[in-house]
C-alpha cells in the first residue's frame, strides 16, 4: 500500500515535453513504492487562485502518456471546487506547468 491511498481521481495523465515549457528531465518515474507529489489546481482556479498539494500515479512511470491515478496529498482535503469526471488538473512543480491529468471517473469519498 503507498501512503496517500486512496488516491480518488482515476483517468490520464499527459506531461509536457521541455519545448512546451514542461519538465528538463521529461516525465517523471517514481519507484514502485514513491508516488510522484506536485501541485495542481482546476481551472477557471489558477497557479495564484487554487494551487494544492497533489500526488499522481502513472501506470507506466516515465512515460509521456499514461493511464494513472491522483488525488490530493491530505486525503480529506476540500478543495475550492468539486473535481468531476472531465475535468482537467494542471500539474505544477511550483509556477511552472509540467502536466495535464485528465480526470476520468472520481471514487466516492469525504
Amino acid at each position: 500500500m503507498h501512503p496517500y491511498d486512496p488516491l480518488r481521481f482515476h483517468g490520464t495523465v499527459v506531461w509536457l515535453t521541455e519545448d512546451q515549457g514542461g519538465r528538463r528531465t521529461g516525465p517523471p518515474a517514481p519507484r514502485p513504492d514513491r508516488d510522484y507529489a506536485a501541485n495542481g489546481f482546476v481551472p477557471p482556479l489558477t497557479v495564484d487562485k487554487g494551487l494544492a498539494s497533489l500526488v499522481v500515479r502513472p501506470a507506466t512511470p516515465g512515460a509521456w502518456r499514461s493511464a494513472a491515478d491522483a488525488g490530493w496529498l491530505v486525503g480529506d482535503y476540500r478543495y475550492l471546487h468539486d473535481v468531476v469526471s472531465g475535468d482537467v488538473i494542471v500539474v505544477a512543480e511550483g509556477p511552472t506547468v509540467v502536466g495535464y491529468f485528465h480526470v476520468e471517473s472520481v471514487d466516492e469519498g469525504k
